[in-house]
């Protein structure tokens, strides 16, 4: 009994085992739960992560959010925005876990400015401010450096405010209830005081929005695809009803993927929040091809027993090796180690396996099920893979050339595309965060940052006088650097407190020499630093390790790699090499991830591209047209990314990785060709024959199936992320190019190859 056969027989028994084995397995959807974090997509073998996470084991990261307030009307020393400010001190209490938080209204004079103008902070209580008070104020604070590098605009017309917050655990759910009741904060101050522009933002507000995005994208995405996709499946099956089988059968492959993922107690995350979009499509493929098929049988008179086996059997080899292509292309992802891509591999190669095993065990009692008292035609598009067919027959040399000087012309602009990363390309484009940073990289400056963490190797190492100059010599250097605008480091700190001990005389702005006052002057920062939201501990309570903070501004991640490998070959050269120095922030890794990211896709997509052109040599069972299947499988992408070098030019890691996937996604049409052609050579027809025959049988079926993998993928424009955005504009033309090669471009390449080296009769030599 061969496997068509079987699946056909035992199709009842087969469905209920599906069903069953469904209904197991979705139930792990409810174990299921989304990781937001940001770090999610950061390679996990960076050398420099386990420096950060030392560091940040010695400096835990401050619970914070930054309040920005933009004036419209250019002045930020206006009283309805003062006014805001004086409102989140008085209201703060409403977010939960709030400790503090400073902004202008509590902004300390310094020194001389206490002493000129009688007071020890910038703003007095506003409604007790006249006009001319007001102005004073502005110049005061405008005239502040170390005011307009940290929390206010030169220009004046936006201000900070740092909020800090102290959770009770580390809980995703906990971090997500701050987050939203300092959103709420911010809403009530927005309606309070319409004429303020006012943000918020903050990592645990990123994680916020990158959780709404995926829950929104899970939400109206995913019933849109399967809304369009039904729809355009009715239209071109003429047959609701069997478009609603292809549906049910999609359906229950993402139920199994999710609650796979569930089960295995991986989140989702960023990336692999798309992957049972990416199922459902794919799923949807199977099914057109096999309900095409066994509907053509019926129209040619077979009965519903043997069209469906026909079909099975027709569809079985094409289904299996689009099949273990696409997996090997999702899998291949694994040889990066950021978890939002091989989270996402190997979520739709997990979806890939259902996807299949659903198809051919119950999509075929689905299909028996149906009445035939109406056979549907579904071949609406029959009429142009006929005249498809008759323009490669008369015009095939001509489409081969043509096609071949457009892909050369592609293929030749790949070197301008430019891979980049923008961290903040995974939350809503609408967000606080798009419109802040940008104001703050125009407006204030030092929206970057790199950290390095200085271990002295000795408890209270860092009041050694020895240590203290290396510090002060690495920090006088850092500030001679053109692209550095602020650099916080703690013998500054250390400075400043020694001049204001002394009666705030300039002569004594400099490092003390006594360890017993330094350390009065450490302790007494550490103090402070618990209350005031801008203070950041600048070192660890063991006073062993200090943090330099390295400010920076509208800096590429080449120009900021460039200006670390600057830093690390000074305190290399320069520094005791008893104290040992460490990256202390994700920053670094965010700046390497083109790199790291792009280096291991390369391989993967290197072992994948050798796996699936294997398997292909295999399961067509010939050297020849195993060979032949590379063309329309590589040549997609390569165009579509040829085409993109030249209009955008800039490519994230995470939209570079659809070059591999996309090699097997698109195998599956090629496939269906191939695997036709080689049945109608072996059956003694000449290749134009043989052309006629496969376009004629596979045509139909895989224009539907690009259709329907075309408009899912679209839709993903919709997508609140702009990294789901270039999916779509980059994935959309892959999937149609593919087509376009598989009917124009393979038959007459498959015609001249053959007619050069082939007898009829052979086609798996």
């Amino acid at each position: 009994m061969d496997i068509a056969h079987a699946l056909v027989k035992r199709r009842s028994l087969l469905a209920v085992l599906t069903i069953a084995t469904s209904i197991g397995v979705g139930w792990g959807v409810t174990k299921t739960s989304i990781d937001p974090r940001s770090d999610a997509i950061l390679p996990e073998d960076d050398p420099y992560a386990a420096q950060v996470e030392a560091v940040e084991a010695d400096f835990p990261r401050n619970r914070s959010a930054l309040f920005t307030f933009i004036a419209p009307d250019g002045d930020i020393f206006n009283r309805e925005a003062l006014t805001a400010m004086e409102a989140l001190h008085a209201r703060f209490g409403e977010v939960q876990s709030a400790v503090a938080v400073g902004s202008l209204v509590n902004y300390r004079l310094n020194p001389v400015d206490e002493t000129q103008y009688g007071r020890q902070y910038l703003l007095p209580p506003v409604d007790s401010l006249s006009d001319d008070e007001l102005a004073q104020v502005r110049d005061i604070a405008l005239a502040d450096e170390d005011l307009v590098k940290t929390q206010l605009a030169r220009d004046g017309d936006m201000a900070l405010a740092a909020f800090k917050y102290r959770p009770s655990g580390e809980g995703l759910a906990e971090r997500l209830d701050i987050a939203r009741s300092v959103v709420a904060l911010r809403d009530r101050l927005r309606e309070d005081y319409p004429g303020v522009e006012i943000y918020v933002l903050g990592n645990d507000l990123f994680e916020l929005d990158s959780y709404n995005a995926q829950i929104k994208d899970r939400n109206n995405l995913a019933p849109l695809v399967a809304l369009a996709t039904t729809v355009l499946l009715w239209l071109c099956l003429n047959s609701l009803v069997y478009a609603l089988c292809t549906l049910a059968v999609s359906f229950l492959a993402i139920l199994l993927t999710i609650g796979t993922v569930g089960w295995s107690g991986f989140a989702f995350n960023q990336i692999s929040n798309m992957g049972p979009l990416v199922v459902l499509t794919i799923a949807m493929a199977h099914g057109i091809h096999i309900i095409a098929i066994y509907l053509q049988g019926l129209h040619e008179g077979l009965t519903k027993i043997d069209a469906l086996e026909h079909s099975v059997r027709l569809n079985l080899q094409p289904v299996t090796l689009a099949t273990v292509t696409t997996g090997m292309g999702f899998l291949s992802l694994n040889y990066c180690s950021s978890a939002g891509i091989y989270g996402f591999g190997n979520a739709v190669a997990i979806g890939v396996f259902w996807a299949y095993l659903v198809t051919l065990t119950l999509l075929p009692a689905l299909i028996m099920w149906v009445p035939t008292r109406r056979i549907p035609r579904p071949l609406g598009v029959r009429g142009m893979i006929r005249r498809v067919s008759a323009l490669v027959t008369q015009r095939g040399n001509a489409l081969f050339w043509g096609l071949s000087l457009i892909i050369v012309v592609c293929l030749a602009m790949l070197p301008l595309n430019k891979v980049d990363f923008d961290r903040f390309e995974f939350i809503d484009k609408d967000s606080d965060f798009h419109r802040v940073i940008t104001a703050l990289a125009e407006k204030i400056g030092n929206d970057q940052s790199l950290v390095y963490a200085i271990d002295s190797g000795e408890y209270y190492g860092i009041a050694n006088p020895e240590f203290m100059l290396e510090i002060e010599r690495f920090a006088d250097w850092l500030e001679e650097q053109p692209d550095v605008g602020l650099v916080n480091s703690y013998v500054g700190m250390l400075k400043t407190l020694n001049e204001a001990e002394n009666d705030n005389d300039e002569a004594w702005h400099v490092l003390p020499d006594d360890n017993l006052q330094v350390i009065d002057y450490l302790v007494g920062y550490q103090l402070v630093q618990e209350i005031e939201p801008h203070l950041e501990p600048i070192f660890d309570p063991e006073y062993t390790t200090v943090r330099v903070v390295v400010g920076t501004s509208n800096l590429s991640n080449v120009q900021l790699l460039e200006l670390n490998q600057r830093i690390e070959a000074w305190h290399s050269n320069n520094i005791n090499p008893d104290y040992r120095v460490l990256h202390g922030s994700n920053t670094i890794l965010y700046a390497r991830l083109n790199d790291t990211i792009s280096r291991q896709l390369l391989e993967g997509f290197t072992v994948s591209f050798l796996l699936i052109t294997l398997t292909m040599l295999v399961g067509l069972r010939s050297v020849r047209y195993g060979l032949i299947s590379i063309a329309p499988n590589l040549l997609p992408p390569a165009v579509v990314f040829g085409v993109w070098g030249l209009f955008v030019g800039q490519l994230s890691p995470y939209i570079l990785m659809l070059f591999s996937i996309s090699i097997g996604l698109v195998v599956d049409d090629s496939v269906h060709v191939l695997s036709k052609y080689m049945a109608a050579r072996k059956a003694g027809k000449n290749p134009d024959e043989a052309v006629r025959y496969s376009l004629d049988k596979a045509g139909s079926a895989i224009t539907i199936t690009t259709a329907a993998l075309a408009m899912g993928t679209f839709i993903l424009v919709f997508s609140n992320t702009y990294y789901y955005q270039n999916v779509a504009l980059m994935l959309t033309p892959i999937i149609v190019v593919a087509l376009l090669l598989d009917v124009l471009f393979l038959p007459p390449l498959l015609v001249k190859l053959d007619n050069m080296f082939a007898r009829p009769d052979q086609v798996s030599a």
